[in-house]
């Protein structure tokens, strides 16, 4: 995790609970070798020679070396004793695992419906009900309204509230006061000289002949030979550009050959060195490739520059600034998150700032020289009050020192102050019980002979189309709806219509057809089988360690573990 995650480690440890996690580990490791050793199973010494050998690590041309056996263990420090003995212990628990789903067996039943699962697409044709088609015309009076209120009040809470203190300090603060030392950029230019050069650079074109690696001798000497008539031409005056039109094999021939500008390390190194090495207007002899054979014409040549100091010092000024501006930003940052709230006023005067004190404001608020702060609000809900903390924008804009003065907790509005929402929500309901009261009596109509292009045309309804599996999570154009998946599995040629109804969501589904894919059907199955024989091996094994840990007294003995939830 150290080397994956880096100084985030800690953090990353306690989210998946890493200590819990090894530490349970080594509980079903004990319990399963203790089992073993009661079922009489055993590692030989042949059985853990013959492990150790097959380790490519201790292999020497292709066969075992004790030597190399040696030389592996004590360059990682390990005692050869402690590493065979612990390698018996993985063998004889492997052992224990194949006396445990020795047997299973999954049936081509099973893999004929997990195949099905998979891979066979049901088309389908809907119709979504839109609540927001409905709304027009929906009427409420107060008395609804209230009545409405009264049944839903915790819909119409107020957003959590908070009142702070800051000043913000931005990295052009720390600019003002830095002064960069000749020698910082001198030293700079020296470890990063390679920003500063521009490599060389060649404009060439070429004529190919393909030759494949390993190609019989006798073609190849044909094609040299071809290759050669073509230089004696090029060398006598011909154009090495009409040339290249008329015979190269390659798809810069329509261009004469033209490969345009390249560097070092852009083209295959028997090409490369060639070019490099020539000078402008020269055709190189025949070069081999791994493409083939080619001649080369170098038609222009740019030479390597490395920018002075003197030409880069500005740049370097910029850069060494911004970087030394970020990291006193970031340490001043450490030092005032460390302090007691008491002492802010006193930190701000010493940074010569002024504090501001802020209204009451909630998630959606913007603050005048801050703007929107939603997500500075989203680190408040997790302070308490008199915390100091800080909102780190982009270090341009300015960090937001803060301390949280005080902080409201969500509210019931009255109905007066909730009364706006209060009908845009009544409506919203009642246009979705209106959605699905119309969606159910197209679904009779439907049933009782009705064609549905009919109704969505005459109603101007759009009909849409898609497909699933029984395995989809994401249908196409509807995305996540288990009822949707629901209805759609269930329907057929007998049963064609169906409703879905989920959340605000209405959709008349109508089935179409349903087509199973057998392409590469029989590495599919077996595929398929394989996954499923996993499944229940690990189903047996898990089933196997809950019957030894209830069947053991586990005592934590160590106070590290104690709240960590094995008993």
């Amino acid at each position: 995790l150290q080397q994956q995650f880096g100084e985030n480690v800690d953090q990353i440890a306690e989210q998946i609970n890493l200590r819990q996690q090894v530490f349970d580990q080594l509980v079903d490791r004990y319990l399963l070798l203790n089992d073993s050793e009661e079922l009489n199973l055993i590692v030989t010494d042949l059985e853990l020679q013959d492990y150790i050998r097959k380790q490519p690590f201790f292999q020497s041309n292709g066969q075992f070396d004790y030597n190399t056996y040696e030389a592996v263990l004590n360059q990682n420090r390990i005692i050869r004793h402690e590493y065979e003995n612990s390698l018996r212990r993985d063998i004889l628990l492997t052992k224990k695992r194949e006396y445990l789903v020795a047997g299973i067996i999954i049936n081509d039943e099973e893999v004929e419906q997990a195949f099905k699962r998979n891979f066979e697409k049901i088309e389908l044709d809907y119709v979504f009900f839109d609540p927001q088609s409905f709304l027009e015309g929906i009427n409420a009076d107060e008395d609804q309204a209230r009545d409405f209120y009264q049944k839903n009040k915790n819909k119409f809470q107020s957003l959590n509230k908070f009142r702070i203190e800051y000043f913000t300090i931005s990295s052009e603060y720390f600019k003002e006061r830095l002064k960069i030392k000749e020698r910082e950029i001198r030293r700079y230019y020296k470890k990063n000289i390679g920003n500063y050069v521009t490599p060389p650079q060649v404009k060439a074109r070429h004529i190919l002949f393909k030759v494949v690696p390993n190609a019989p001798e006798k073609l190849v000497t044909e094609k040299k030979e071809a290759l050669q008539r073509l230089l004696e031409k090029i060398n006598s005056g011909e154009s090495f550009e009409e040339l290249a039109k008329s015979f190269s094999e390659d798809g810069s021939s329509s261009e004469g050959g033209d490969l345009g500008w390249f560097k070092p390390g852009e083209m295959v190194p028997a090409f490369e060195d060639v070019a490099f090495s020539m000078g402008i207007g020269q055709v190189s002899e025949i070069v081999s490739s791994p493409f083939g054979l080619h001649l080369i014409k170098v038609d222009d040549i740019k030479e390597k520059i490395t920018k002075s100091l003197e030409d880069v010092r500005d740049e370097i000024l910029v850069i060494l600034t911004n970087k030394k501006a970020l990291k006193r930003l970031n340490e001043e940052t450490d030092r005032l998150i460390a302090i007691p709230g008491n002492s802010f006023l006193d930190e701000a005067k010493k940074l010569n700032k002024d504090l501001v004190e802020t209204e009451w404001f909630d998630s959606i608020s913007v603050i005048p020289k801050i703007g929107s702060v939603s997500s500075l609000v989203s680190e408040l809900m997790r302070s308490k009050t008199g915390e100091i903390g800080v909102w780190k924008r982009n270090p341009m804009m300015g960090y937001v020192y803060y301390k949280l003065i005080d902080r409201k907790e969500p509210e019931i509005k009255t109905f007066e102050d909730a009364k706006d929402d209060v009908y845009v929500a009544l409506k919203r309901e009642k246009s979705e019980l209106i959605a699905i009261e119309t969606a159910k009596k197209y679904l009779s109509k439907l049933k009782e002979g009705s064609s549905l292009e009919e109704l969505t045309k005459k109603h101007d309804l759009i009909l849409e189309t898609t497909e699933l599996t029984a395995n989809s999570q994401f249908i196409p154009k509807i995305g996540n709806n288990r009822e949707f998946l629901k209805v759609g599995l269930n329907l057929n040629d007998s049963e064609k219509f169906g409703l879905s109804t989920s959340g605000n969501a209405s959709h008349l589904i109508r089935f179409k057809k349903r087509v199973l894919n057998i392409e590469n059907a029989i590495n599919q199955k077996k595929k398929i089988r394989s996954e499923l024989l996993q499944i229940m091996q690990q189903a047996v094994f898990n089933k196997e360690l809950k019957r030894l840990r209830d069947s053991a007294n586990i005592e934590i003995k160590n106070p590290m573990f104690l709240n960590q939830g094995s008993s």
